[in-house]
């Protein structure tokens, strides 16, 4: 009887034993397969974070070459120039970055799979800093919308349909009017809050990168 108890009682300790390998041979496959889903997610969201960069890149382009008008005598600049870059100038865009993976571990209580603390702690805080850079961005573009456009459509610099693809930006119908619009105090504030802003959001957006990569990087080892 004794031998038999004690039979017993190995098999049911071999029981417990085997269910609980066999669920952590789960967890750790849908460890894998939810860091492997992130690891795409991150890839996607850098992709993302890049065209986003184009768009910021392509306003601040103009706006460098605006800073360099201003200093230029009213006779060298090209009006056309001037409407193009401007136009170039109300170029705005967010990051619309895929978070659907993360955020549904985080609701979920999901993201409990991933064993690494301070990964687990990482892709916590990820959504709220891609909140903060796209917060940023929105407020450059309220700034665009609310007070560089109305400007120029009201200068005539830019015209209603400015955002259109085939629209095309007016020209000054004379070198006075010109000459008032490159000089005036407003436009020169305008473009020098361009520029200062570019180099905020180029800066945020290079950051953003790294952070991205470094969080893919992580997922994928």
């Amino acid at each position: 009887m004794a031998r038999q108890g004690v039979l017993i009682t190995g098999s049911i300790l071999l029981a417990l034993a085997l269910e609980s390998w066999w669920g952590e041979l789960a967890d750790r496959r849908a460890e894998a397969a939810t860091l492997a889903s992130l690891e795409a997610e991150f890839a996607a969201t850098r992709g993302e974070v890049l065209r986003a960069r184009g768009v910021h890149q392509t306003r601040c382009n103009a706006a460098s070459a605006l800073r360099a008008m201003i200093g230029q005598n009213v006779e060298d600049i090209d009006a056309r120039s001037l409407g193009t870059l401007t136009r170039d100038g109300a170029s705005v865009t967010t990051v619309d970055a895929p978070m659907g993976v993360l955020r549904g571990l985080i609701s979920s209580g999901s993201l409990e799979l991933v064993r690494d603390a301070d990964l687990r702690s990482s892709l916590a805080g990820w959504p709220s800093r891609l909140d903060d850079h796209r917060e940023a961005e929105l407020y450059i573009l309220n700034v665009i919308r609310d007070q560089w456009v109305p400007w120029l459509v009201a200068n005539s610099v830019l015209t209603e349909d400015w955002g259109r693809g085939d629209a095309q930006p007016p020209s000054p119908s004379s070198a006075q009017e010109l000459a008032s619009i490159v000089t005036s105090r407003q436009f020169q504030n305008l473009v020098m809050m361009q520029d200062y802003y570019c180099t905020f959001v180029l800066a945020e957006s290079e950051q953003l990168e790294v952070e991205i990569e470094e969080l893919r990087m992580r997922v994928s080892e």
